[in-house]
């Protein structure tokens, strides 16, 4: 057995994911991919993440007549930054604003960028900037257009990306042990036993060194507060793996459970729903235990119906086992008896509370099982500020990272987040809420959330109902979010790879590898804008069994739904996106019932194996749609098809007709493997040089004479 968590081993291509052995503190593999950035696992090969960018350099020296405007925000992240223009004093967007455009001081040349769109009907315009180096200032410049297209005010604005997080020093370290001892002086020949006792000693400044094992702790709180340049620390100590799990360890045993007869287990329980998974000790795989309504239900392995979904049995939807709660005790049905399982039943409604908390730093550790009545999760952040979650494994949880209020600078990089139910009922669990407790993901931007900064990058999430919720949908008291999701790797989700659900204010999604869900980004509505979806690969739409078992069809993204249908998504640009699936279902596009200010696309590969664009609506809102390869593999469908019946066959007809793709293709696009997951260009592609230069996207990655259709570039 490895004494190791998945997280520990970052030079390898491939690894498993671990499955805990409450024994010793020591961990078993299981399949899941390296959740490491580049290269990737993905569906068998390694997958190459888009290639880093050329990034752009800071100002080499102030133009002249420089001078800052206070209507002129520059708010940076590592890696970008967003620019957010507000209005002078008694303007009138509607009435006086024709337009913005920005610029980006490179070294001291003036280069065009994105243009600032309106936010929303909000008096502030704001765009994106990328490619940046960290802890660098830019100087920008807008240009303000009257209603005629002419420069009607010139303001500039200055601002600094983050620096790269780095681990703290500490010159004090409290260790903590399973075997050591609250009553001591937390040292390293004596530690602590607890993490709830570490916790409520630590300051700025110091360092929790946690030893490998497993502690069963939950609602843990930190007494302080770390400081700017002395955060709190709490790491796991070098080659060890400490795992805070949220299971119940008087029901870890099979002796523990009460045989109710027909394979029927019972415990004493008090939560009307709880996380129960249990572990094959031959095996080392977790399997998580399907909730059903009733006890009937149970006994006879049965998903119950729901509107429109008709009952099946377990072995008919992909469910390996199920629970029931009656409030006081927990009904199980394992696979296969209990002789040879041990029991994960989760008591904990939380692993770490960071509510009101700045300047932490988490690094080294397993939170699992994590998972009692609603809303739990592993880590809550909460009117938090400057906190860095990194190299954490997040495994079985009922959500993993709840993000809420007035939460800034949170950074989540280089963890794995890993669950179990890929193969459940999709639409059992739609239909009748069960999917609830899940569709938040493994990070969930709260419904009330106001924060700015939020960083997720360089993530593997695999086997989730949804790979992550990043907007709020109730309420934003923030102009914009500036929220970064970047080079992650997502395998295998029932729903959607990303929800950008709710109001998405320069919000940014870009080199991520993306593979076998049911849709891909869902901007179900991605209120007020604008949202940036560049250089991801979403790769096998439709092909999860949830999906195919149930007759659903892959699509790579979604625009129906959302809270405020009337009002519609706000800006959202797409560029240089590979979306292609082996689905023989599959829509290379489909536009279901919602509005938007604009939709714009250039430079993307759009692949479906029955149609091409769908859409469910006669009339489409606004669509800037060129420089695209829209493409359907059956040589008998339609290019496009409208309310179900109304097809376009051919680009021509598509040109005529809408107006789309005038310098677009239609033609398969050549991809190096797509069975094995390589969705490189192969040198024969006509993707290649038949994009189009967009300011502020690709003028560094461009290798031939024109930049290539999709996430990469060929040369």
């Amino acid at each position: 057995m490895h004494t190791r968590i998945l997280n520990r081993v970052r030079n390898a291509s491939i690894a498993s994911v671990v499955v805990i052995l409450l024994a010793a503190g020591c961990v078993r593999d299981q399949e899941v991919k390296d959740p490491q950035p580049s290269p990737a696992k993905v569906e068998g090969v390694d997958a190459v993440l888009p290639a880093r960018h050329e990034m752009l350099e800071p100002s080499a020296r102030i133009p002249a007549g420089f001078t800052t405007s206070a209507l002129v925000e520059v708010f940076g992240n590592f890696h970008t930054a967003g620019i957010v223009v507000g209005l002078a004093k008694g303007a009138d967007s509607a009435t006086e604003i024709g337009g913005m455009r920005a610029y980006i001081n490179n070294a001291g040349d003036w280069a065009r960028v994105q243009d600032p769109v309106q936010v929303g009907k909000f008096p502030w315009f704001a765009t994106s900037l990328f490619w940046l180096k960290p802890a660098s200032t830019y100087q920008v410049k807008v240009e303000v257009l009257d209603k005629a297209g002419l420069i009607s005010g010139t303001w500039y604005g200055e601002g600094t990306t983050r620096a790269e997080p780095v681990l703290a020093e500490a010159a004090v370290n409290r260790y903590v042990a399973p075997t050591g001892d609250d009553a001591g002086p937390g040292t390293f020949e004596h530690p602590l036993r607890t993490l709830a006792r570490a916790f409520a000693l630590v300051e700025g400044g110091e360092t929790v060194v946690v030893r490998g094992g497993i502690y069963f702790e939950g609602q843990l709180e930190f007494a302080h507060n770390g400081k700017a340049g002395a955060p709190i620390v709490v790491r796991a100590f070098q080659g060890e793996a400490p795992v805070l799990s949220g299971a119940n360890p008087e029901a870890l045993a099979p002796s523990a459970w009460k045989d109710e007869g027909g394979g029927i287990f019972s415990h004493p329980s008090s939560a009307g729903f709880a996380n129960l998974c249990v572990e094959d000790l031959d095996t080392g795989r977790i399997i998580r235990m399907f909730t059903v309504p009733s006890l009937m239900d149970l006994q006879a392995r049965r998903v119950p119906e729901a509107p429109d979904v008709p009952s099946q049995l377990f072995a008919e939807t992909g469910v390996d086992g199920g629970a029931f709660f009656d409030g006081t005790r927990v009904y199980m049905a394992p696979p296969a008896g209990l002789k040879n399982f041990r029991v994960h039943l989760s008591h904990q409604v939380l692993g770490i509370d960071l509510t009101g908390k700045s300047h932490i730093q988490i690094e080294g550790l397993v939170l699992q099982f994590y998972g009692v009545n609603q809303p739990s999760t592993a880590m809550i952040a909460q009117d938090a500020s400057d906190v860095l979650i990194q190299n954490c494994d997040f495994l079985y949880d009922d959500c993993q990272i709840y993000v809420k209020g007035q939460t800034h600078r949170l950074t989540v990089q280089d963890c794995s987040f890993v669950d179990g139910m890929l193969d459940w009922p999709f639409g059992y669990m739609k239909m009748s809420g069960a999917s609830a407790p899940y569709e938040g993901g493994a990070i969930n931007v709260d419904a009330n959330y106001s924060g700015r900064g939020l960083v997720i990058r360089r993530n593997h999430v695999a086997g989730l109902f949804d790979g992550m919720h990043l907007t709020p949908w109730l309420k934003d008291e923030a102009r914009t979010q500036e929220t970064d999701f970047y080079e992650n790797t997502m395998d295998g989700c029932i729903d959607d790879f990303i929800e950008l659900d709710g109001y998405a204010r320069n919000v940014r999604v870009f080199d991520n590898v993306m593979s076998r869900s049911l849709s891909g980004i869902s901007v179900a509505q991605a209120l007020d804008g604008p949202t940036y979806i560049a250089y991801n690969v979403l790769a096998d739409c439709g092909m999860v069994a949830a999906a195919w078992r149930e007759g659903n069809f892959g699509y790579p993204f979604k625009t129906n739904g959302g809270p405020e249908m009337e009002v519609g998504s706000g800006e959202i640009f797409f560029y240089h996106n590979t979306s292609y699936t082996l689905d023989p279902e599959s829509r290379a596009m489909l536009v279901k019932i919602a509005i938007w200010r604009r939709l714009t696309f250039r430079n993307n590969i759009w692949c479906g194996q029955r149609v091409g664009a769908e859409s469910c609506r006669k009339e489409l809102s606004p669509m800037d749609f060129d420089y695209d390869n829209l493409f359907v593999t059956d040589t008998n469908a339609p290019l496009v098809l409208m309310e179900y019946h109304d097809r376009t066959d051919g680009l021509h007809a598509v040109r005529q007709r809408f107006g789309w793709l005038r310098h677009g293709i239609s033609a398969e696009p050549r991809l190096r493997d797509v069975a094995a997951g390589d969705y490189r260009l192969r040198d024969d592609s006509p993707c290649i040089d038949a994009g189009t230069v967009v300011p502020g996207i690709n003028e560094a990655r461009k290798r031939g004479t024109a930049p290539d259709l999709g996430a990469y570039e060929a040369r």
